[in-house]
């Protein structure tokens, strides 16, 4: 006869025994050998029996034992063996799956084959596919490259709905507990270098340019390192506005000290006032900022979870690095390169679009190593670079008022001058006119006088001619009667003297008046001039005197009118330079700077996690070799399999597919049976020189 597992020979010993594991194979024990399996079985055994003749034990169908019903109830496990020195010599393991009362020494068992126990040893594994388990744990490699190799699979667990934060790293770029935390930088269209001027001759200069960070620009940039320094040259150009209209931009930067290269800056005076630095030169350097050395070490899981190393990675562990911007990176820590955590700075403040930008440094990187332009400097560090940034990207902008009178007179200093110098001279040439029209009236009246003279002069000379002439004749008329009398005789020369008498006295009668005639006519016309000359020495004089007036008022209405403009243009509205814009909420509120944030899950969310992989392990999803013993952590070691490669030479096929079964729908497999569901199951140390 053969001892099968269908059919027991006389002669085999049938022990009822206690054990810790059950026919669901949810768990199992690796004894190493039989014998260890047997020893323990032994020591654990309760009744014992050797069969006299042969028991049939066909799969799926009970057996009967001549033990009494007393003596079997309590147990649940049963080992079959035959020591016969032959072939058959085998050992049978069963789980009791019930009992039944059959008569006062007998008793019916229902059995199932444990396949596990019965043959495990007779099977090989092969290369298979690892869909979870404690080798992830175990594996001595699983932080190489920070976990990305064999950390990151995900596990599709709850993480909880908000991170708690473990530590904090603060690089302050301004702050507004100090008005010299943060730079101003002024784009302006007119250059500040050299005199401003005054208001009455004011000076301007257009901007020469500038190839600040190595871009064109029309327009000239001035630094201001500390806002004291700004404010005291806003006090300067206040009395300037011909110079500060020129300004289009006035904006806060974080604080450049540090970052700003001596070769890009010159000083220069502004307005011959105040020194300033004007901007010029090739761009702003990269600047590294440590924000976290070795945080692995220092910000590692801890407590009761330090084993579990997956803690480190995403998404149970994340790294947030912010300004509150509104624009937050949130960083892996597997894919962070190195051991510190360290941000690279890349400052542009020539405009347009000025900004900070910040970088993680060798964040996901590949193996790539850094490039480096023709300075030495960083340029590409070969990982996710400008595809990674946060910063400050919106600089506030601020307004410079502009007194709108004094810009206008200064703008029309030239015209109004000219106005004044215009004044005066429509009044000197009015008053010139005024004079040279007195004096021409003035030689009109002297020229009709002379003329009234002269005709006066004429008349007397007239008048004693006519006289003369009188005379002559009369005097003629009396000698030729006078020699016509003595021709006469004494009567004719008494005739004579009494004709020339009376020629005499006709003579001085006519004389007289003439004489009489000459003065009234001679009176009339002085008369007559006086009359005429008054009347044109009135409207000479009373000419001058308005027109006198009138250009004393023109003048005076014109210089009133040049004043009024004067006075009308101190309620000229002032002007604004540069604009109002930007985000200067955080400068003002709080500050600028670059924070990171180590943040974990919450504790609950930790314990679960943390006590699932105790017991479960990790998602693995790969191929590999698990070792002979099926144990890498010293008290359990979980296994479950999507593809199970087995091999054996003495397990019947239906069995080798158990075998595979138990492993693919997960089996943890226990070094002490004693320990199944007894142990904290964080107390399962790794075992040493585990690899994956």
């Amino acid at each position: 006869m053969n001892h099968t597992l269908a059919t027991w020979e006389p002669g085999t010993t049938v022990s009822l025994c206690n054990v810790p594991w059950t026919s669901d194979y949810r768990d199992v024990v690796k004894f190493t050998t039989e014998a260890e399996l047997d020893d323990y079985l032994l020591n654990n055994a309760g009744p014992q029996l050797t069969i006299e003749r042969m028991i049939y034990a066909k799969p799926g169908m009970p057996v009967k034992i001549n033990l009494p019903f007393n003596s079997c109830y309590k147990y649940n496990y049963l080992r079959v063996s035959n020591s016969a020195p032959n072939d058959t010599s085998r050992t049978f393991y069963y789980f009791i799956q019930d009992v039944e009362y059959s008569a006062p020494n007998t008793t019916i068992l229902h059995i199932q084959l444990d396949v596990w126990q019965t043959f495990n040893r007779n099977v090989t594994f092969g290369n298979c596919y690892i869909e979870r388990g404690h080798i992830g744990i175990a594996n001595v490699n699983q932080m190489r490259d920070n976990g990305r190799e064999f950390l990151t699979i995900p596990e599709g667990l709850d993480v909880g709905g908000e991170y708690s934060i473990e530590g904090t790293a603060t690089h302050i770029m301004g702050d507004h507990s100090t008005n010299n935390s943060f730079d101003i930088i002024v784009a302006t269209t007119i250059s500040f270098e050299g005199s401003g001027g005054t208001v009455d001759k004011p000076v301007i200069k257009t901007a020469r340019g500038s190839d600040f960070e190595g871009l064109p620009n029309g327009c000239e940039l001035y630094w201001f390192p500390t806002v004291d320094n700004f404010l005291t040259f806003m006090d300067i150009i206040a009395d300037m506005p011909w110079v500060s209209q020129g300004i289009i931009s006035i904006m806060a930067v974080p604080n450049l000290t540090t970052t700003l290269p001596a070769y890009s800056h010159s000083t220069v005076n502004a307005l011959g006032l105040i020194n300033v630095q004007r901007l010029t030169g090739s761009k702003i350097p990269t600047r590294t900022i440590a924000l976290f050395d070795n945080w692995r070490e220092a910000y590692g899981v801890t407590g009761r979870y330090a084993r579990l190393k997956k803690f480190m990675t995403y998404p149970y562990r994340v790294v947030e690095v912010t300004t509150y911007s509104g624009n937050p990176l949130m960083l892996k820590p597997e894919s962070i390169g190195g051991d510190h955590i360290s941000m690279v700075q890349l400052t542009h403040i020539a405009p347009p679009a000025p900004r900070v930008a910040f970088y993680p440094y060798h964040y996901n990187a590949g193996g790539v190593t850094d490039s480096y332009d023709s300075s030495g400097l960083v340029v590409d560090d070969g990982a996710e670079f400008l595809d990674m940034t946060t910063g400050i990207f919106n600089f506030p902008t601020f307004s410079l008022v502009n007194n709108g009178y004094m810009s206008y007179m200064a703008a029309n200093s030239n015209s109004i001058a000219y106005q004044h110098t215009s004044a005066d001279w429509s009044q000197q040439r009015a008053l010139t006119s005024n004079t040279l029209g007195y004096d021409q009236s003035s030689a009109s009246i002297s020229t009709a006088r002379d003329i009234n003279q002269l005709q006066m002069g004429a008349g007397s000379a007239s008048n004693q001619l006519a006289n003369q002439t009188a005379m002559g004749k009369t005097f003629v008329s009396g000698a030729a009667g006078v020699i016509g009398g003595v021709a006469g005789g004494p009567a004719g020369v008494a005739a004579g003297a009494a004709g020339a008498a009376t020629s005499g006295i006709n003579m001085a009668i006519d004389m007289n008046q003439r004489n009489q005639q000459l003065g009234i006519s001679q009176g009339l016309a002085i008369a007559q001039t006086a009359a005429t000359t008054g009347n044109q020495g009135y409207m000479r004089d009373t000419n001058k005197g308005f027109a006198d007036y009138a250009a004393q008022g023109d003048y005076q209405n014109t210089i009133a009118g040049i004043n009024a403009k004067v006075q009308d243009a101190k309620l000229i509205q002032p002007t604004t330079s540069g604009q109002m814009g930007g985000d200067a909420f955080n400068l003002s509120v709080y500050r600028w700077a670059l924070h990171a944030k180590i943040k974990v899950i919450q504790a609950a969310a930790m314990a679960a996690i943390g006590e699932y992989w105790f017991r479960y392990g990790y998602q693995i999803n790969r191929f590999a070799v698990m070792p002979e013993s099926l144990m890498v952590m010293e008290k359990f070691t979980y296994w479950k399999l999507r593809e199970t490669y087995i091999r054996s030479s003495s397990c019947p096929e239906m069995y080798r597919q158990t075998i595979r079964g138990i492993f693919e729908k997960g089996v943890t497999v226990w070094a002490t049976p004693n320990d199944i569901g007894m142990i904290d199951i964080a107390n399962n140390p790794a075992l040493p020189g585990v690899t994956l």
